[in-house]
């Protein structure tokens, strides 16, 4: 008369996991097992249903590491994206207000004076030097 919580225990001095155990001993009656039925459920579920249960659970564990680098590489991409686009949009701001500058100064010599234009180049220069 064996609890099939000493049954997972015994199959744990012979290092079975739990949840194994569980499964070997699924269809025998523990309040009526002897050692030595324990000890053939454990043998027959260690043939073939183990095996391929573990081989099913590398199959997944390799699905997850191959899931797992291609977020990854998800991951470096849109960093790399979003860098070349920040580079991209400073180099099209710089082209814009130097453009602007290069008006504003030119219509300044006709008498145009604008503070919005003012302040956005010196806006700009101030944050050309924190950069």
């Amino acid at each position: 008369m064996t609890t099939k919580k000493e049954a997972i225990e015994y199959a744990k001095k012979f290092n079975w996991t739990a949840a194994d155990a569980k499964r070997a001993f699924a269809n025998l009656n523990l309040e009526e097992a002897s050692e030595q039925d324990i000890l053939m459920a454990l043998v027959t579920f260690a043939g073939s249903e183990l095996l391929e249960r573990q081989r099913l659970q590398a199959a997944q564990k390799g699905q997850v590491t191959k899931k797992n680098n291609y977020i990854k590489q998800v991951e470096q991409d849109f960093a790399t994206k979003i860098d070349q686009y920040e580079e991209t949009l400073k180099k099209e701001r710089s082209l814009f207000v130097s453009t602007i500058a290069k008006v504003y100064q030119f219509a300044q010599r006709f008498g145009l004076s604008d503070p919005w234009i003012e302040t956005l180049l010196s806006q700009y220069n101030k944050y050309q030097d924190a950069a």
